[in-house]
């Protein structure tokens, strides 16, 4: 069994904890306000405001409808849909998923609140004004304005900008939230109670988004103390969409935990990834982040393999096979919690070794015939966007073509001789998010695990993929084996890919585990 060492920041989770409780405190609170001011609503604050609205086609009414109408809820909660998309595409997917709920639930709470309420709205000359129209509490314009504001600067937070610029957007939301509110009052929309219940559901709103999506907007001080150290980071440059953001975001998180500065090495088209290991292991790093697709991963994690080296990866690009095995979060904030926080953990390598060639490593697995002409025939795009249902329906047309003369040895066992359409050996047990074609494989177990299909017919394939997909009785046409090393012999040149990267065409393959040869930082 394979060695599990825990990193030294042993009160990690107490602080993922302290820092989840801040959200479920603020969210709890501001749920109580919100409920108390709706039920007791302390209506003699209205009288407060005694500022005559202006008259009709007065150039200040005109101004305020302005206002009004540019902050409409649709266009506020538009922003938030933009900037949801801005964040998935630099891997920010947990705080995208944030932006868009907080849009359907201020959007939607709003809704629902003032038709059950029922208020009208104050007399006013600009009644007719579409951002007049409907129930006044609590008021939308406000709940949309304290949202976005929120929101904003929750994602700068995440995206760990520098605290100028967090504190700019703060800035930024706060005069965001005061202009709107006293425009509302000026142009008599909305009275002072109207205002404050927006405020607080739209807050209400903000900090329930964040906390049902697991953000946590509290942002940690420095620590020097906790950790310290020295990181490089390999990525690659063509996945990394956003290298100003991402740089920014690795670098400032390392120097919240005590790091110093990152080394960053960029892979090639030449060199995907062998030399800036090589690179990082003379350096003497404590820590090799990988960001980029699985081939990326693939080399580097070859290279560092049996070296002793920490590899910690941030998925960036298409993918992300090996991640998805070991729970590796997706979000870039949570791969840097990983990263930085979780335990290491030794996992074994493939060698792969093919007449003609340099030998190649893989960490996921490696598919001869109808898996490596599927991802042959995938443009870069198209894969990008790949799921399950569209792999087995692309896979479907490979299954059925001719097959292939194959002699698969497993150690010292008899070979297994098939016309098979697919030979895969893998390291690890699914092939895609949710499409596991190897249950009992691990990567941590020293072993390889061979699957072998070759149906004859439609109901032959028809049964393969159904016992695939739904995990149940296989037929005959599925051969599984395990063993230390693999044998592979073609009845001709064949395409094989490794860890989704197609290599070529070859004749024999031959399979050998690196038991433990990986140290992979992986969560709690």
């Amino acid at each position: 069994m394979a060695l599990e060492h825990h990193s030294p920041w042993n009160n990690a989770r107490m602080t993922q904890w302290q820092r989840s409780m801040f959200n479920v405190v603020a969210t709890a609170s501001l749920a109580v306000a919100f409920t108390l001011w709706t039920l007791f609503t302390p209506t003699a604050l209205d009288e407060l405001w005694q500022v005559p609205a202006p008259p009709a086609q007065h150039w200040i009414g005109q101004i305020g409808s302005a206002i009004a109408l540019v902050t409409l809820p649709a266009v506020t909660y538009a922003s938030l849909i933009i900037a949801s998309w801005w964040a998935s595409r630099r891997q920010l997917t947990t705080v995208s998923a944030s932006l868009v709920l907080a849009a359907l639930l201020g959007f939607g709470s709003a809704t629902l609140l003032k038709a059950l309420i029922g208020r009208e709205r104050p007399p006013s000359d600009w009644s007719h004004l579409i951002s007049h129209q409907g129930p006044a509490y609590p008021s939308p314009h406000m709940v949309a304005a304290t949202s976005v504001a929120i929101m904003f600067a929750t994602l700068v937070t995440v995206a760990r900008r520098r605290r100028g610029t967090i504190r700019a957007w703060q800035f930024a939301g706060t005069v965001l939230v005061l202009l709107v509110g006293a425009n509302l009052l000026l142009m008599r929309a909305n009275r002072i109670t109207d205002v404050v219940g927006g405020i607080l559901l739209g807050a209400l709103v903000a900090n329930a988004a964040n906390l049902i999506c697991g953000v946590n907007t509290v942002r940690l001080a420095s620590r020097p103390e906790a950790g310290g150290g020295k990181a490089a980071i390999i990525y690659n440059p063509t996945k990394v969409l956003d290298q100003t953001v991402f740089k920014g975001l690795i670098e400032r998180r390392l120097a919240e935990d005590g790091w110093g500065p990152p080394i960053w090495l960029s892979t090639t088209i030449d060199d995907p990834g062998r030399s800036m290991a090589q690179q990082a292991l003379d350096a003497g790093v404590d820590l090799v982040m990988v960001a980029g697709g699985d081939g990326t991963v693939r080399v580097v994690c070859g290279a560092l393999a049996n070296t002793g080296a920490i590899v910690a990866i941030v998925p960036s690009g298409t993918g992300n096979l090996l991640a998805g095995n070991m729970k590796i979060p997706f979000d870039a904030e949570r791969a840097l919690d990983v990263a930085l926080r979780g335990r290491t953990t030794a996992i074994d390598i493939l060698e792969v070794s093919a007449p003609g060639r340099d030998v190649e490593f893989a960490a996921v697995m490696c598919g001869v015939g109808a898996d490596a002409a599927v991802l042959n025939d995938t443009n870069e795009e198209l894969k990008n966007q790949i799921g399950v249902a569209a792999y087995v329906i692309a896979g479907l047309n490979h299954v059925k073509a001719r097959p292939f003369h194959a002699s698969v040895t497993v150690d010292d066992d008899e070979p297994l001789v098939r016309d098979a359409s697919l030979v895969m050996v893998g390291n690890v047990s699914d092939l895609q998010a949710g499409l596991t074609l190897m249950p009992e494989a691990s990567a941590r177990d020293g072993v390889l695990d061979v699957l072998i299909a070759s149906p004859k017919n439609q109901v032959e394939l028809t049964q393969m993929v159904s016992a695939v997909l739904a995990q149940g009785k296989e037929p005959s046409t599925m051969d599984r084996r395990t063993g230390q090393r693999v044998h592979i012999e073609l009845g001709g040149e064949e395409l094989y890919e490794l860890d989704g990267d197609v290599i070529g065409e070859t004749t024999e393959l031959t399979f050998k585990v690196l038991p433990s040869a990986l140290q992979l930082r992986v969560p709690h």
